[in-house]
């Protein structure tokens, strides 16, 4: 038989151009086989119609006499499902998850930001709460502690009564001189032995030193004094008087006296200044 497109010789059996793939007609194979002999074949046609051999792509296919699709043509192009494997489509679900997680992530981001904000606003309120409340508490503090002093100074009020105070000197004091310096007289629940403790002001400490310590009669032989305590049980009234016994210039200075009642209460007497020339 020969193909009606390419003109070349093929199996009676076969449907289908081994050469060019066209389908092989077979509705007139009968006329052909009953045409006379002496009648002429129909032609092929001219080869200026045919497919160049080139052009196509042999296929070749088992002796199964099923249909098989004809090899596409060398340029066609690839259909759709070509172009969508699996591959292809799961790399642009990767790149759409992708897209989607950055949006996500920046949106996180500004939702992170504004809290932080929000938060870090929330702290400087209540640092600032935190500041005016330590400036109310050290103000409590700084009241409380007057009236604590208040308190104190109104109990040892009662529980000391100072009779007389000592007054500064009037003009140095002569170095070496025996006298009565200062001289303090109190009531309340007192011991000669124990209440009364002369201080002297330390300029290079700030702070107030014992320089004739309490007791029935002590001496400070560095400054040149002396303390001497009595007590009046008819006027139930405490004395101490202390004494310049050879006082010496290292005496000048400014001085008290602590007067401490059996309780614990003190009661801190004037400051008086002594200056030996």
């Amino acid at each position: 038989m020969i193909c009606l497109n390419c003109g070349k010789t093929v199996d009676d059996d076969v449907r289908v151009c081994p050469f060019c793939g066209s389908l092989i007609e077979h509705s007139g194979e009968e006329e052909y086989q009953n045409t006379p002999a002496d009648e002429e074949p129909i032609a092929p046609p001219p080869v200026s119609d045919r497919i160049p051999d080139e052009d196509v792509e042999e296929t070749f296919y088992d002796d199964d006499p099923v249909y098989k699709e004809p090899a596409k043509f060398a340029g066609s192009r690839a259909p759709l499902g070509g172009f969508l494997n699996p591959a292809t489509i799961l790399s642009l679900l990767a790149c759409v998850l992708s897209l989607i997680c950055l949006l996500n992530l920046s949106s996180m981001r500004r939702e992170l930001k504004a809290q932080q904000e929000t938060l870090l606003g929330t702290v400087n309120g209540l640092n600032a709460s935190f500041s005016g409340l330590d400036a109310r508490l050290s103000q409590l503090d700084t009241t409380l502690a007057g009236v604590q002093s208040e308190a104190y100074n109104q109990l040892a009020s009662q529980s000391i009564v100072i009779m007389k105070d000592i007054t500064p000197l009037v003009g140095p004091v002569d170095a070496g001189k025996y006298n009565r310096m200062f001289i303090i007289s109190a009531k309340g629940n007192l011991s000669v032995s124990s209440s009364f403790d002369w201080q002297k002001y330390n300029e290079a400490t700030g702070g107030w030193v014992s320089v004739v310590f309490t007791g029935d009669a002590t001496t400070n032989e560095q400054y040149g004094l002396r303390l001497e305590n009595t007590y009046d049980k008819g006027e139930n009234t405490y004395t101490s008087t202390l004494w310049a016994n050879g006082i010496t210039e290292a005496a000048n200075g400014t001085y008290r006296c602590v007067v401490t009642d059996a309780t614990g209460i003190n009661k801190i007497s004037a400051e008086a200044t002594v200056e030996v020339s």
